[in-house]
């Protein structure tokens, strides 16, 4: 029934889908701590980038709002892990990539043309 509630339901494929490009550097740098099964609750928790596609339109557009002021301000992946892993950190055209992608994207789900 139609109650004036928006659906919750997922955003369709045809709407919201990860370039090649910018998979590779989820897979690279993100996407260990940053899925459904990840290891880290609290990480899973603030994204799971295999459920991206399962988010509501308003929810799906927050977290890529999340994405793109994490990246820029350089807060993923955390320092921590870096020094861990110094192959996984971010280089600056993959920032740029991932920032400039979740912006469309997100610009793209809301109707916005720029």
């Amino acid at each position: 029934p139609d109650n004036g509630v928006p659906s919750q339901s997922a955003v369709p494929s045809d709407e919201f889908s990860i370039p090649e490009d910018v998979s590779a550097i989820f897979d690279k740098s993100c996407f260990g701590c940053h899925n459904s099964e990840s290891q880290s609750e609290k990480a899973r928790k603030k994204l799971s980038i295999d459920k991206l596609g399962e988010l509501s339109k308003a929810k799906l557009v927050g977290k890529l709002g999340e994405i793109e002021e994490v990246v820029e301000k350089n807060e993923m992946p955390p320092e921590k892990f870096i020094t861990k892993y110094p192959d996984k950190k971010l280089t600056e055209e993959e920032s740029i990539r991932l920032v400039e992608w979740a912006e469309k994207a997100a610009d793209d789900l809301l109707g916005i043309t720029k």
